[in-house]
């Protein structure tokens, strides 16, 4: 089979007189083996690693903040782990979400900043 992995993305900002949109619809691509891994975890203020659970190679990844706060500066990072350090490369405000493509090898993590906290998150076999 090929183009199991379908892709749409839309950001837009309109700011007084500052209007921009970026889309991407209908991006296709294949996995090379079924499987997926999802889960809900509490996200602390100390780095913790994101199991990806039986992916042998990770592919495309979705993640959302589940914080219900309507106030504060409070977020979630997301990033690769090196056994040592996070490189954080995604922020996730209260409510935010992000899809990113990753490296087949990739071990991620995640921190909270100013709270904890809860993200659910899908890894896809690549």
């Amino acid at each position: 089979m090929a183009n199991e992995v379908s892709v749409s993305l839309t950001v837009a900002v309109a700011n007084g007189n500052h209007n921009e949109t970026f889309q991407a619809s209908g991006l296709r691509f294949s996995q090379a083996a079924q499987g997926v891994h999802a889960q809900i975890v509490n996200v602390t203020t100390n780095v913790s690693t994101l199991s990806i659970g039986a992916i042998t190679a990770a592919g495309y990844a979705g993640f959302r903040n589940l914080s219900t706060a309507t106030s504060g500066t409070a977020y979630v990072a997301i990033g690769s782990y090196d056994g040592t350090n996070i490189q954080e490369f995604c922020k996730l405000a209260r409510g935010a979400a992000a899809v990113v493509p990753l490296v087949p090898t990739v071990t991620l993590a995640a921190k909270g900043y100013g709270t904890t906290g809860k993200i659910r998150y899908v890894v896809f076999q690549e």
